[in-house]
Order: structure tokens, then sequence, then C-alpha cells
């Protein structure tokens, strides 16, 4: 059960959550993005695999859904249940730049741009992608990822799912897809970070009927 707390650093969580999240000896990361204004999706996601996860990363353009879970969070404590202790955040392109993101309990505030995440001794550069030009090259992205001491790279914008090894920066490199408005004649997706000492790896989930109440979820290989 998370904690509707943020913290200086912009994470949202108990400062003994997210320390627990850096300290522990394997974490499992949900990474969702560009769900677009589709907040039943983004519910959706976190009921069926939020009380596996130790965390949440959101890569941006969706502000409002994260908005709105938190605050129905607020009242339902069947569904703060399900959430992951630690959300981190950043701003997507077609995100505002001033947003509420807690009710009640902070002011308005600009987005981050980027967001440091700790699990299990790792280091994530959280971002959306179009300020590090995603669309058309990853090397600024690792190489941000890599001045920021990160062993990780999470990031949106491009709304195609894609994993990688940036070798010259030794940074693993993760685009989850887009809960909602998929390209590439991809399905509507997200995916599971998972970190333990020796490995670092993904599994993409596929999202049947999205716009259902009860939409599907397959595991599924993207072809890159």
């Amino acid at each position: 059960m998370i904690d509707i707390i943020e913290n200086e650093n912009r994470l949202i969580g108990s400062p003994q959550a997210i320390e627990e999240l850096s300290l522990k000896n394997s974490a499992r990361v949900i990474v969702l993005s560009d769900s677009h204004g589709n907040y039943e999706i983004f519910k959706n996601i976190i009921l069926q695999y939020g009380e596996g996860c130790d965390a949440v990363a959101f890569c941006g353009d969706g502000s409002t859904d994260l908005a709105h879970l938190l605050e129905e969070a607020e009242i339902s404590e069947e569904l703060r249940a399900k959430i992951p202790p630690v959300i981190a955040y950043v701003q997507g392109n077609c995100d505002p730049t001033n947003y509420k993101i807690l009710p009640k309990k902070s002011p308005e505030a600009r987005l981050p741009q980027f967001q440091i995440l700790c699990a299990a001794k790792k280091s994530i550069y959280i971002c959306h992608g179009h300020n590090e030009n995603a669309n058309y090259t990853l090397y600024p992205l690792a190489l941000r990822a890599d001045a920021e001491y990160c062993q990780v790279a999470l990031y949106g914008h491009t709304h195609l799912p894609y994993f990688t090894t940036d070798t010259e920066h030794k940074v693993k490199i993760l685009n989850p897809g887009s809960c909602n408005r998929p390209r590439g004649n991809y399905p509507p997706s997200f995916a599971i970070l998972t970190i333990t000492p020796s490995v670092i790896d993904a599994a993409f989930i596929r999202i049947d009927d999205p716009y259902s109440h009860t939409p599907g979820f397959k595991i599924f290989k993207p072809i890159f």
C-alpha cells in the first residue's frame, strides 16, 4: 500500500518505502507511458499487477491519469492497497508544464523533466524522451543516464516498445510502448522491469480490449 506523499525529490511514497526500495535485493517495476487520457487502462494495469510490484515508473503523457489514480486512491483503501509503495513520474510533451499531481496535498508545481529512481541498488533514469530526441536516436538518452550514474534508462514518446543495451555506456534502455495509442502495428502495451544483483530484464505485456472494463493482458515479445 502506498502512502500518498510527495517528497522533495518528487518521488511519491513514504521516505521509508523509498529507502527500502533502494536497498532491496531484487525489485519489479511497472513501466507505463503515453496513456493519453485513458484512465481506465491505467487503473486496470495497477489493479492487475500492482500488488506484485515494488514501484511504478510513469514516463509521461498522461499526468492527469496518474493524478486521477491518486485522487481515487485517497477515498478507496482497496485501490490504494494495489498501488506499489513508490511512484516516479515525469512530464511528457503533451502534459501541462505545471500540474497538481497529488490531491489536496501539494500545490500546483512544475512537472519534472526527468527523475532518478533507485531500486535494488540500481539507479534508473526516467524521462519522456522528447528532450532527448528519442524519435531519432537513443545516444543522448544513454549519455544522460550515464552522466547521472544510472544503469537503466526508461523513456516513452515514440509509442514503440523497445529494449536494448547501450554497450558504450553500459545502460539498459527500455520503452514500454503506449498503453493507449500504440504505433508501428504494435498492440497497446506496458512493461515490467525486473532487477536482481545479476540481471536487469524486461517483460512486455500487451493489452487486449484496452477500452473494456475487463481488458486482457498477455506477455508478448516485440520484434525490434
